[in-house]
């Protein structure tokens, strides 16, 4: 992997657009996995498609998948990550990592829109809880309804960037954060600067429709992250 900020582009739905991140220079690619409210979920099988074909390491996004589902996943697809969407039971944690100590383990961390408070003491008592338990890497993303589905990742929203570096500085983060939600080529550069994350991740802000993913965007966002760091 390049040095510098990461770029994980997520709600991959095909080999080509896979393949696109990979000649662009992202660092991960992500593909949502059996996940009802999104629009870019696919089945572990034709997940299979993009997992055995892609040139980075792949991430499977869950959403209350079963544990012995997750097991099939893994088996199946061989992931270099399984990335929790809902908020993993810390029990389930410890089991996965014990079973597949080579396979890395994500969660994200979904806040409201920008605007909208938080309880911050109990978010940082969750992402503690965590940390303990044995995750790899934290993402904090955005929750909200859109067309009156709640979705928690590819809203499109921003969340509160300065709560976001506050709960960093506070927690002491001993596991590297990806920040997620609404960043785009527009506002990527500043997003980087308000958090300082370990990097970025993305997926309407790089469609061209949903699931579709747009080869200048992609191009655009990747150089000005490599910009940033001089890579």
């Amino acid at each position: 992997m390049k040095d510098g900020y990461k770029v994980k582009i997520c709600g991959t739905t095909s080999v080509e657009d896979a393949l696109l991140a990979g000649h662009e220079g992202a660092d991960f690619v992500g593909v949502v996995v059996e996940t009802e409210f999104s629009k870019r979920s696919l089945s572990i099988e034709r997940a299979a498609e993009i997992f055995y074909a892609s040139p980075l390491p792949t991430v499977a996004l869950v959403y209350q998948m079963k544990e012995e589902r997750i097991h099939y996943l893994i088996e199946k697809l061989k992931p270099y990550a399984i990335q929790f969407l809902s908020q993993e039971d810390y029990d389930v944690v410890r089991r996965l990592k014990s079973a597949y100590p080579n396979i890395y383990l994500w969660q994200s961390i979904h806040l409201p829109c920008a605007g909208n408070e938080f309880d911050l003491e109990k978010v940082k008592g969750t992402v503690e809880g965590y940390m303990q338990a044995g995750i790899d890497m934290l993402l904090y993303d955005t929750a909200a309804v859109v067309e009156g589905v709640k979705k928690f990742g590819g809203t499109g929203m921003v969340s509160d960037w300065s709560l976001i570096r506050r709960l960093m500085n506070e927690v002491r983060h001993k596991i590297p954060v990806l920040l997620a939600g609404g960043i785009n080529p527009d506002n990527v550069e500043e997003a980087l600067d308000s958090v300082k994350p370990y990097g970025v991740d993305l997926c309407s802000g790089v469609e061209a429709c949903t699931g579709k993913k747009d080869p200048d965007k992609v191009k655009v966002l990747i150089k000005k992250v490599r910009n940033k760091t001089g890579v």
